[in-house]
């Protein structure tokens, strides 16, 4: 009677100790984070909340509809971004870590860096390298109040912006839309290179997400016409995107600025650009000092260049690359 009760015991014993050594396995899953790049620190999931506050709302640096951002100081001196993904709105944890770690093999100058994640049923979260400049909604914000404005940091911001979209578009396996692109996604250091942010998060999405609306993976004012009546994405729609951005890095207006609203319901910075450009008064269209501190021709052809990425038409938009290419050769003089 009593072998029996032995044998019992014995598997019991095994199989708490299986079930424990399950939990185990389970507990390090939910806090590992996986790192792309060595920051020279310890970068684990306890680090991470610690830094972030536990997400508190003092260290979020922006909020989007994928989530919210927080700068995390890991260690003295070694800053990050966390990006924390809103809940529910993402692949499920090992679809969504197949496609981040093909996001963690991009990389670009002119790109923010994905250094790690961590991804459980409960907590999703990427990290970044922190740029300390601010974005360049900022940028364009604060310019209004000052006395002049330099061409040529314009012109690099620009020219950054095309490089790293033109890389998503034609250099990276497999390529990269961005679906997102404005001015608070572009990120300035202090030398005012730029690093575009938020790509390839709309690959993360669930399919029926990314599906439903353009409100999920584009901001109003910058999605492309066919994207919003079609929610079909191509690469042009990221071309238009730019425009619009390129259209408000050399102007005094937001892609829905409040002074449009004379001009009807649905009158936008592209279309103003188009209207001044038809009646001979290019000029009107520039930032205050722009135009008189600027190269005039090169401040116009930039302006076309804006206005055919925002064309209807999608076989006159041109290619990320083209702009790149065109940018080039407005090059201005390194001093």
């Amino acid at each position: 009677m009593h072998k029996p009760s032995r044998i019992w015991s014995w598997d019991t014993f095994w199989n708490r100790a299986r079930l424990s050594k399950k939990n185990e396995l389970a507990t390090n899953a939910r806090n590992e984070v996986i790192i792309f790049t060595d920051i020279g620190v310890p970068l684990t999931y306890e680090n991470v909340i610690r830094a972030t506050g536990s997400f508190h709302i003092n260290n979020c640096t922006g909020k989007g509809g994928f989530g919210a951002t927080y700068r995390a100081e890991i260690a003295p001196g070694v800053v990050v971004a966390v990006k924390r993904l809103a809940a529910g709105r993402f692949l499920r944890v090992h679809q969504f870590d197949a496609e981040v770690r093909t996001l963690g093999r991009v990389r670009h100058p002119n790109l923010v860096t994905l250094i790690g994640y961590h991804a459980s049923e409960t907590e999703m979260f990427l990290i970044y390298n922190f740029i300390s400049g601010g974005n360049l909604e900022r940028f364009i914000r604060e310019r209004s109040t000052k006395a002049s404005v330099d061409w040529r940091i314009l012109h690099k911001i620009a020219l950054d912006i095309s490089r790293a979209l033109a890389y998503l578009h034609h250099e990276c396996v497999p390529r990269v839309l961005h679906r997102d692109v404005k001015p608070s996604h572009i990120l300035l250091d202090k030398n005012h290179n730029a690093h575009l942010s938020g790509f390839g998060v709309s690959r993360l999405l669930e399919t029926s997400e990314t599906d439903a609306t353009t409100g999920v993976a584009g901001t109003y004012g910058y999605v492309a016409p066919e994207y919003a009546m079609t929610c079909r994405v191509s690469d042009k729609a990221d071309v238009y995107s730019y425009g619009v951005v390129l259209l408000e890095l050399v102007s005094d207006k937001r892609a829905l600025d409040p002074s449009f609203s004379s001009y009807g319901s649905g009158f936008n910075i592209v279309a103003w650009a188009c209207m001044l450009l038809k009646e001979g008064h290019a000029q009107e269209f520039f930032t205050a000092g722009l135009w008189d501190a600027g190269p005039r021709y090169d401040l116009v052809e930039v302006l076309h260049l804006a206005v055919v990425c925002t064309t209807d038409s999608l076989s006159m938009r041109p290619s990320m690359k083209q702009v790149v290419r065109r940018l080039e050769l407005l090059q201005p003089p390194s001093s």
